[in-house]
């Protein structure tokens, strides 16, 4: 950072010359013969001097103000010189979902590299929250997940749609009780028959909350769990051995495996669909590559799940 930024800023938020020095790691009389110089050259005072108070004065306030605009500007070049760099050195970095894990290294990534012979990908497991947070932070150029809400800062590309599901044991008592609803695409269960089971819990109440809030809001009974896991594929092994029942979307299901394993149940009072999508920051300079992976993870999902 040019050093005129960085010392009359760092003065400005002391308002003095001797803590500035020290977070600065120079003399305080060097800093000060700085200011000093700085002054003569602009031609007018930036601080007004009450023993060791420094307080802007006007155009001290207008000089800051400018200064702190050159600091953001100066940050966000250097993250577009990161994004430049990456360009130039063929990497892309891509998020994703545990539970695509399978489709991206054994189908997406061999097509993309068939694409981009030189690229070089960098790839993250995590759960939606910390993906996001990676993509706003720079760290990843793009991310396939399932989302709920949009970010109006990144652009979504949407892969397909799912319906939310009830994933039960196979040939459960449940399938009993069933009865077929238009505009369902399973067999349907009502809100009381989803009480009086035992529910495996994906990542505590959270993942249920969001797929069967209703179920709450209607002041029913509270949910009866025994079994708290911490990633789908281990709530669905629950699943298959009849150890409880858990909703989610059925692309999960059928991303890992298990649709041959259990049933599926629609629920609720109309079908709630979850969204896959390639999430991307609009900004990119690796927009050609990012559309790219969109593209091919469209159609071999599309393909797989058809």
């Amino acid at each position: 950072m040019d050093k005129t930024i960085e010392y009359v800023l760092e003065v400005a938020r002391c308002g003095g010359i001797a803590k500035a020095a020290r977070n600065l790691f120079i003399t305080p009389s060097a800093l000060s013969k700085f200011i000093i110089q700085k002054e003569d050259e602009l031609g007018v005072r930036l601080f007004a001097r009450e023993g060791n108070k420094f307080t802007l004065t006007y155009p001290g306030e207008r000089y800051v103000e400018m200064l702190r605009e050159a600091e953001d500007l100066h940050e966000k070049m250097n993250r577009e010189m990161s994004r430049l760099a990456d360009l130039y050195s063929g990497r892309l970095r891509i998020g994703f979902q545990m539970s695509f894990a399978e489709v991206m290294t054994r189908a997406v990534l061999p097509v993309l590299q068939d694409e981009y012979p030189s690229i070089r990908v960098f790839m993250e497991e995590a759960g939606m929250g910390d993906l996001m947070k990676y993509l706003k932070k720079n760290q990843l150029d793009v991310v396939l997940a399932l989302a709920e809400q949009t970010d109006e800062e990144l652009r979504y590309d949407k892969i397909l749609e799912t319906p939310v599901v009830v994933a039960a044991a196979k040939d459960s008592p449940l399938s009993k009780i069933t009865v077929i609803k238009e505009g369902f695409s399973h067999p349907w269960l009502s809100d009381e028959a989803i009480l009086n089971e035992n529910i495996v819990l994906d990542r505590g109440e959270r993942s249920f909350r969001r797929y069967a809030g209703h179920l709450f809001s209607q002041g029913k009974k509270q949910l009866h769990s025994e079994i708290t896991v911490t990633n789908a594929r281990t709530a669905l092994l629950c699943v298959e051995q009849d150890m409880g029942i858990i909703i989610l979307p059925e692309l999960i299901i059928q991303e890992l495996h298990y649709q041959d394993c259990i049933d599926l149940y629609s629920f609720g009072p109309e079908e709630r669909r979850a969204a896959l999508y390639a999430i991307s920051d609009p900004k990119t300079v690796l927009a050609n590559e990012v559309q790219t992976f969109g593209k091919v993870a469209r159609e071999i999902i599309c393909q797989r799940e058809s």
